[in-house]
């Protein structure tokens, strides 16, 4: 079994085109559901879910096994990028633990659309991955170029996303244009859990002494692109980001 770790994003889109075009068979197509994904975000999953049916894929489709504003409860407060714990809650445990009946053996390639061009230094191959369970990981788009990665999507029949996967948003490597461009039920939702957990979800010190959601938001509105970026990056090891 091959199973596609996709949050839908542009290069998820990409590698099961690819896959596609490669004639893999027995693809397993997967999207864990945290619960904090943005407004009108799973309209769009459920678009790209229609798309990998057609081309004779399997959709999985988790929810992942602790809500994302349950997991800030019980944690009593927000991840941040230097420790992002969120994504291995919220989409590792999920995965691993879905996985332990569907592929008992451990016998499933599991394919994540990393690519240098982004992410710097990235092995094509993990031979024994301890984030999926000890089992193989592939990167097979790790040398497409943009123009590459790009040319699969538009053959997929899709549009390039302006922005990384919206599964979680706000993220906490959210960037200036996301943020800046958050819906207004989003920052509700982020609000309401501000005041449930009295602690911000980013910190001051990075957005300009800004201090909860409406603040940050106000700010992005007014603020350089590059007033906000992330120290870490995204949790790309549980297939987070882009």
């Amino acid at each position: 079994m091959y199973l596609i770790r996709s949050n839908y994003s542009n290069n998820s889109i990409a590698l099961v085109q690819w896959a596609h075009e490669q004639e893999l068979k027995d693809v397993v197509v997967c999207y864990v559901d945290t619960g904090w994904a943005a407004e009108g975000w799973l309209a769009y999953v459920a678009q790209c879910e229609r798309y990998v049916t057609s081309l004779g894929f399997k959709v999985k489709h988790l929810k992942s096994r602790m809500l994302f504003d349950e997991l800030m409860n019980v944690k009593q407060g927000f991840p941040n990028a230097r420790f992002q714990w969120c994504s291995l809650h919220l989409k590792g445990i999920s995965l691993l633990q879905w996985l332990e009946g569907e592929d008992p053996e451990e016998q499933a390639t599991v394919l994540i659309g990393k690519r240098r061009a982004e992410h710097g230094e990235v092995a094509e191959f993990i031979e024994c991955c301890e984030f999926h369970g000890d089992r193989k990981v592939w990167h097979p788009l790790v040398d497409h170029s943009d123009d590459q990665r790009n040319t699969l999507i538009t053959q997929a029949g899709f549009e390039l996303l302006s922005t990384p996967s919206l599964e979680c948003s706000p993220c906490i490597n959210s960037r200036i244009p996301e943020l800046s461009q958050l819906a207004k039920s989003d920052v509700a939702k982020v609000e309401e859990l501000e005041d449930d957990l009295d602690a911000p979800m980013f910190n001051p010190e990075q957005c300009g002494g800004n201090k909860g959601i409406v603040e940050v938001i106000t700010w992005a509105k007014q603020a350089d692109e590059k007033a906000l970026k992330p120290e870490f990056g995204c949790s790309f090891s549980f297939g987070c980001g882009v």
